[in-house]
This record gives structure tokens, C-alpha cells and sequence, in this order.
């Protein structure tokens, strides 16, 4: 059987690093947040900016110690036990399938907003998953290929999103912060939940640290570099969103408020540039996640969660190509749905937030029993509990977690009598 090879650098895994946290947060969820909690939910993207950086470097350690395409489901194995490994994997899979497709349809959402206004469900659903499959056809590549293109792409809209920035700022007013809770400041738990989505990623890069050389030395030389990056991103938008759209311009159009944005400062025409831009963006995040899970796919397969033809792998292209085919049918479940029931991606953040909330408490635990050194070991415990101290805040989301937990007990409880017990 053709294995993974190890092709991924710094640069390589410092854009696979941004495009799968900023394409997830930076055009979707300001506006979002902000409808929330208003001005409130700039202290909830500090927040979390400041929490992003100890918790990335304790997922980049991991990932460094136990360079796998299992990921996640390799620490809390190697940590907690097979048993444990085979839950976390079921789980974490069954939540990146109804995860994924928020980006899809986001962009679909941007794209048909340039000649509509207010598409149809519909219509964002039937383009959203044909950009979620064209994703999968891209990754078809290989990690080379594609890494270079994203990298090429998306210095060029990073670029152009600081001099959007710029632009808007003159036209921001101060008098937008006031009233700075118009909603309470409890409201800061609803827009905590938004805000966490966006910082769903910093995981993402432990499925490809199999492909990565020389991890220990990768890893942390591009953590530190991703997570300035991604920081001054996310703040910085939040700031201009909520400094120059005034409260109620987005309304009901949450999603799309960049191009809102784009309007209120330039113009029709700069804002249909701004559209396309985001488009673009959210397409690059769509790679990086699908790339993601993906190996994900591959790794529960290697390991007896999944079908094993779902292990072969490209012996051209060096790629899982079975593993990712499978995703089209995988995204069209969640997407089949809320095309059933009228319901947007928004009904997708919910959904998953809890879920990825609770893998990261259960991979705290086992990288507490894994990581050497009192540095580590402290920074984990402190992201455990501030991770722990946020699960009240989530609300029904927790029903939907619940309900994947069983979903995957029974997944990984299927599987208990093969005897595989290695998850890595």
C-alpha cells in the first residue's frame, strides 16, 4: 500500500494554518458577533485571541510529538487508550462532515449576492455544495500542488484585506460603540459561541502533520508566525465592522457583512471586488478543511472505523484519493438536510461548535498525561480551563453535541471487536 510522504514545510504549513482559521472567521463571523452582542463582541475576539495562541501551541506540541494523520484521535489514543482514540476519531469525523460545509456555503451566499440580494435557500445550498465538491476535485492534486497555489492566492487577498481595512477606517465613528452592550452583557456568551468557530483550525493542522518534514522544528516555527498573523487579522476586522457599519446595516445579512462593508466605503462596484475577494478566501479555507479531513478519513480507515478500501492512496499524486471522493457523499448529507428543512449554515456553526468544544477538553486530558516540561504542562492546564469554563455558554449546541456523542459511541463501539488498538 502507497503511504503519505513528508512534503509540507514552514511556508507550506503556515498558509495551511492561516487559510483554515482566517477563511473561517474573517468574512463569515464579525457581523455575526456583532449582531450578537455589539460592540461587546470586540472584548469576545480578544478574548479569544489572546486564549488562540496557548491553545494552538499546545496542539502544534502534540502534533510535533505525534506526527500522524489521525491527529487528534492519535493524542487521546496515546494518552487515554485505543478505546478512548476510536471515540474521539468517530467523533471528530462525523462533526468536520457538518462542519465543512459552512464554508461552502458561505461562499455560495457572497457569490450569489452580487446579483441577489436575498437568494433562496435553495440556491445557497445547490452552489454550496457544488463548491464543496470542486474542493474535493482540487485536493485530487496533492499537498504540493495545492500548497502553492493557496500560498500564491492568498498572499494577494491578505493584501488586499489590510488595504480594505485602511480605506474603512477614516470612515469609522466612535459613536458606534456606544451603547457598548446593547443587548446585556450576558450577550458576550451568544457571541463567544460565534467567536469560537473562527477559531476552529488550529487542530486542523495535526491531520497533515504525517506530510510535514522535520515536525518538531516546522511546527513551531510556523506557530508563531501563523498566530500573529491570524490575530491581527481577526481583531482588526472585528474593529472595522463594528466602527463603520452602523448597528442594523447587516441585519439579516450577517454573513455577507464584508461586502457591506465594502459598500458603506467605496461603492457598488468595490463591493462586488469584495465579494469575488471573499469568494476566493473562503474557497482557500474550503481546501485547507477539506485537505483536513480528508486524511482524517484516510486515518480512520488505516485504523478500522471506516472501510479499508478507503486507505488507497495515489501513487502519482501521493494523495487519498478514495478517502476524499468519499467526502462528496459525506457533505451531501448535512447539506441534503438543511435543503429539506429551509435552514442556513448558521443552523451548522451551532451544530458544531459544542462538539469541537468537547474534543478539545477530552485532547487537554490526554496531552496533560503526554507533554514534558512545566511550560507546557501549564499553558495545557490553563486552555482546559478556560475551555471548561466556556461549555455553559453554548446552549442548545450542546444538544447537538450530545447527539453526535452518541452517534460516534456507537461508531467506535462497532469497531471494539476488530481489535484495533492503535489509533495513530
Amino acid at each position: 500500500m502507497v503511504t503519505l510522504q513528508r512534503s509540507m514545510g514552514v511556508s507550506g504549513l503556515v498558509i495551511h494554518y492561516v487559510t483554515s482559521v482566517v477563511g473561517v472567521g474573517i468574512l463569515i463571523l464579525p457581523g455575526h458577533a456583532a449582531a450578537e452582542a455589539g460592540p461587546l463582541s470586540l472584548l469576545a475576539w480578544a478574548l479569544l485571541i489572546l486564549y488562540s495562541y496557548p491553545l494552538a501551541l499546545t496542539f502544534a506540541r502534540l502534533s510535533a510529538q505525534y506526527p500522524s494523520a489521525s491527529g487528534i484521535a492519535c493524542f487521546v489514543s496515546s494518552g487515554l487508550g485505543a478505546r478512548a482514540g476510536r471515540w474521539v476519531g468517530s467523533f471528530l469525523v462525523l462533526s468536520l462532515l457538518i462542519a465543512n460545509p459552512v464554508l461552502g456555503l458561505a461562499a455560495s451566499r457572497y457569490l450569489l449576492n452580487m446579483w441577489d440580494p436575498d437568494p433562496s435557500a435553495l440556491k445557497v445550498v445547490a452552489l454550496g455544495f457544488a463548491i464543496m465538491v470542486g474542493s474535493v476535485l482540487f485536493n485530487l492534486f496533492g499537498v504540493k500542488t495545492s500548497s502553492f497555489v493557496q500560498g500564491a492566492v492568498l498572499v494577494a487577498l491578505v493584501t488586499f484585506l489590510v488595504v480594505v481595512m485602511t480605506i474603512a477606517m477614516p470612515s469609522a465613528d466612535p459613536a458606534h460603540l456606544t451603547p457598548f452592550a446593547p443587548h446585556g452583557w450576558s450577550s458576550i456568551g451568544a457571541a463567544l459561541i460565534v467567536c469560537f468557530f473562527g477559531f476552529i483550525g488550529w487542530e486542523n493542522a495535526a491531520p497533515v502533520a504525517e506530510e510535514v518534514v522535520d515536525p518538531r522544528r516546522t511546527f513551531r516555527k510556523a506557530i508563531a508566525l501563523a498566530v500573529f498573523v491570524i490575530g491581527f487579522l481577526y481583531l482588526t476586522m472585528a474593529a472595522t465592522i463594528v466602527l463603520v457599519v452602523p448597528p442594523g446595516a447587516a441585519e439579516g445579512s450577517q454573513i455577507t457583512a464584508f461586502t457591506t462593508l465594502l459598500r458603506i466605503v467605496s461603492g457598488e462596484t468595490l463591493a462586488r471586488v469584495g465579494g469575488i475577494v471573499a469568494v476566493v478566501l473562503l474557497l482557500l479555507a474550503t481546501n485547507a478543511w477539506v485537505l483536513g479531513t480528508s486524511r482524517m478519513i484516510y486515518s480512520s480507515a488505516r485504523n478500522g472505523l471506516l472501510p479499508a478500501a478507503l486507505t488507497k492512496v495515489s501513487a502519482r499524486r501521493n494523495v487519498p484519493y478514495v478517502a476524499l471522493l468519499s467526502l462528496i457523499a459525506g457533505y451531501g448529507v448535512p447539506v441534503g438536510l438543511l435543503a429539506v428543512t429551509g435552514s442556513t449554515e448558521e443552523r451548522l456553526i451551532t451544530a458544531t461548535s459544542a462538539a469541537f468544544l468537547l474534543i478539545f477538553l477530552v485532547t487537554f486530558v490526554a496531552a496533560h498525561r503526554l507533554l514534558t516540561g512545566r511550560g507546557a504542562r501549564a499553558g495545557n492546564i490553563g486552555v482546559g480551563i478556560v475551555a471548561a469554563a466556556m461549555l455553559p455558554f453554548f446552549g442548545t449546541s450542546l444538544i447537538y453535541a450530545a447527539v453526535l456523542t452518541v452517534l460516534a459511541l456507537l461508531m467506535a463501539a462497532r469497531k471494539q471487536a476488530a481489535g484495533r488498538a492503535c489509533c495513530c
